[in-house]
């Protein structure tokens, strides 16, 4: 027994020795990587010019940040644009010294207060380093999106493109009517109503229970409901009429919370101009008057140490990974479409998948 107990602490103190090693060559290389910008943006045009326009492709609903911490190998793959994300990716162009940045989004829109924020952010951004920041869509621009890009001094939009949805979305209170049974089935819920189920809340505060299923919303709840829901639209109003050089009743009476293709969409000033990336580069690139310019933009890589680790070891493991983050996400997503006081988004696959 003594050998077999000598033994196995001898192998045990191996694989030990070994698990640290790797951990401490993965800290430092994790370290390195970080504190380097070259490993964090990759360059491209003229890589020996001093000028620099950055530029920032983020698509899908906006979020203010992820119920979870997720691991930033797999933000890079995700379509959510996560606003703290975004907010630390700025602090990275701040130090680069960029002449201008471009943001490619695109969005259905997301929570108000993610989708304000988001604009508040590029806004300030823009004020305080003086930097022109132009947005580009190539595929969809609304509700929320729309509000973020705001923030812009140039809309563009490829041809082909869908942009505006000016309008803000309260949440659905769906009332069960005297119901008797729920289910779970093959086609989805169901519900059968008449003098059934008895349900008893423990609340305080009047409303407390709001969104309650099995009862009737008052007429004073719908009233405070619509209402807010009546203000924030009034400020997304105000701050497109203020930004795109539109009068406030041209907003509400004729674009509406109507979608339109880039041609429309411009005629109505939504957008400046019909442009692809490349050519919206290029249109910066003159009106910053530069003669040679360097394009900078995130690296979508993980480090070394994370790809070797996750390609050789867990690749079963990602795969799940994978399908918990796209739970996690759906289930934010849906979320702010039920519970939230407003959201300001485009009806999509994620509401209907809630």
């Amino acid at each position: 027994m003594g050998i077999f107990y000598r033994t196995f602490l001898r192998v045990f103190a191996f694989l030990s020795s070994i698990v640290f090693f790797i951990l401490c060559l993965g800290l430092i290389n994790n370290l390195i990587e970080n504190n380097n910008s070259n490993n964090y943006f990759e360059f491209s045009k003229n890589l020996n010019s001093t000028n620099k326009i950055g530029l920032i492709k983020i698509n899908g609903p906006i979020l203010n940040e992820p119920s979870i911490d997720l691991d930033i190998g797999f933000l890079n793959s995700i379509n959510v644009i996560y606003v703290n994300e975004i907010e630390n990716l700025l602090k990275k162009f701040k130090n680069e010294k960029i002449n201008g940045l471009i943001i490619s989004i695109n969005s259905p829109g997301g929570s108000v207060s993610a989708s304000y924020k988001l604009y508040e952010i590029f806004k300030n951004f823009s004020q305080k380093n003086s930097i022109s920041i132009y947005f580009h869509t190539n595929e969809l621009l609304a509700s929320g999106g729309y509000w973020a890009a705001l923030s812009g001094n140039k809309i563009f939009a490829s041809y082909g493109s869908l942009i505006g949805s000016i309008g803000v979305r309260g949440p659905d209170w769906i009332y069960y009517d005297k119901p008797i049974s729920i289910s779970n089935g093959l086609f989805g819920n169901s519900i059968e109503t008449k003098n059934g189920i008895k349900k008893f809340n423990n609340i305080a505060g009047k409303s407390k229970d709001l969104f309650d299923y099995f009862r009737a919303p008052t007429n004073e709840e719908l009233t405070s409901l619509q209402n807010t829901t009546k203000r924030i639209y009034s400020d997304f109003v105000l701050l497109v009429s203020k930004n795109r050089k539109i009068e406030s009743n041209i907003i509400t009476d004729e674009i509406g919370a109507m979608i339109f293709e880039t041609k429309s969409a411009k005629e109505k000033f939504l957008i400046d101009e019909i442009a692809n990336l490349n050519q919206v580069i290029d249109i910066m690139a003159e009106d910053l008057l530069l003669e040679d310019y360097k394009l900078i933009k995130k690296r979508h890589k993980k480090n070394t140490f994370y790809n070797f680790f996750q390609t050789s070891y867990f690749t079963n493991k990602k795969e799940i990974n994978n399908k918990s983050i796209n739970q996690i996400i759906n289930r934010d997503i849906c979320n702010i479409s039920k519970y939230s006081l407003s959201t300001i988004m485009l009806n999509t696959k994620f509401d209907s998948s809630c």
